[in-house]
């Protein structure tokens, strides 16, 4: 197959130019000796040669001059002339006008192509795309580097050694044309193992059905989103035990009060089960006072305006689903204030 974006490139436009001008010079002297023998047809060339590197309004300006060498140099009657003349310029026109045509569709075609190349490369998320057997067709460096880092290229591999879960969607769905998301275990060449968000979809092209997938290493919004919870449920198990030990404080005071009361009679406080009882009530005091408050998480500087958004996605679908509507009225300009996100 011709390659004319890589015929018809800029660097070729000045000798491509020159050999046009020096081919239908020549083309004219030898018409101009041959008068017998009519070479117009032969100006083709030279039209077809810059056709790629002119714009449209100079291609027909070449093929006007190449049209009046013709009939200059042909013995043509007036009538018969002018008619050649205008299929002449037609003819050379339009095969320079459709050169023409073909070479700027490539050559933007490429354009784009390189554009996404470049968008793909510089992504931060992996990105691949492979057939419905499974073999990989091509990986951006994202997905070198998440599947496979210092090792053999990904292209070319089987999608299941790193994503079984995903080879299996797409042998499931057959030849349906789907957009999916899912979460799965994913596998590194090394043997190493994280939890895969992927977004995948599937074409039908000219070669064929083709899948293409986005995939996301979420282990570290995962170990983030553990410990979230852990320091939650530890936090509230601290208050739930903090507001025992309040009660347990207040019981404690009344006893307190009661064993006062109790220990002016002379007789009860000689009783080994008396003493033995304010022992206790120490130890529940003790126990009562017992510093149940959370430690302070080391505090930074937060974005206000990022917390209220989250709170917004945390809680605004539960309203809305029980037909309750939120306004929400806050100053552009919010600062940042110091303090634990989460907490």
């Amino acid at each position: 197959m011709i390659d004319f974006a890589a015929i018809y490139s800029r660097e070729n436009r000045t000798k491509f130019l020159l050999i046009g001008a020096a081919l239908i010079v020549a083309i004219a002297v030898l018409d101009k000796l041959t008068p017998n023998v009519p070479l117009g047809f032969l100006y083709l060339f030279p039209v077809l040669l810059v056709s790629g590197f002119l714009s449209r309004w100079e291609i027909i300006a070449v093929a006007a001059v190449c049209t009046t060498l013709t009939t200059i140099f042909s013995d043509y009657p007036l009538e018969e002339a002018l008619s050649f003349s205008v299929m002449c310029w037609t003819g050379m026109s339009g095969t320079g006008l459709f050169v023409s045509e073909i070479v700027r569709g490539r050559q933007l075609a490429l354009e784009h192509q390189e554009e996404l190349r470049a968008l793909v490369e510089s992504s931060p998320l992996a990105i691949m795309t492979f057939v419905p057997s499974g073999r990989i067709l091509l990986a951006n460096q994202a997905a070198q580097n998440l599947l496979a880092p210092c090792d053999d290229p990904v292209s070319g591999q089987p999608i299941a050694e790193f994503l079984p879960t995903l080879q299996t969607v797409v042998r499931e769905s057959g030849a349906k044309v789907f957009r999916t998301e899912l979460r799965c275990r994913g596998r590194r060449k090394n043997g190493e193992t994280f939890l895969a968000g992927v977004w995948v979809s599937t074409s039908l092209t000219s070669r064929g059905p083709m899948v293409a997938a986005f995939v996301v290493d979420l282990s570290q919004d995962l170990r983030e989103r553990e410990d979230e919870s852990l320091q939650l449920l530890l936090t509230n198990a601290k208050i739930l035990m903090g507001a025992m030990a309040h009660e347990v404080r207040n019981l404690c005071g009344a006893v307190r009060l009661t064993y006062r009361n109790l220990s002016r009679l002379p007789a009860v406080t000689e009783s080994e089960d008396f003493r033995a009882l304010g022992t206790l009530i120490e130890g529940l005091e003790r126990l009562s006072s017992i510093n149940l408050q959370s430690e302070a998480h080391e505090a930074s500087f937060v974005e206000l305006a990022s917390v209220l958004d989250e709170l917004r996605v945390i809680i605004e679908p539960a309203y809305r689903e029980a037909g309750m509507e939120i306004v929400w009225q806050l100053p552009e300009d919010r600062p940042l204030v110091r303090a634990e996100r989460y907490g």
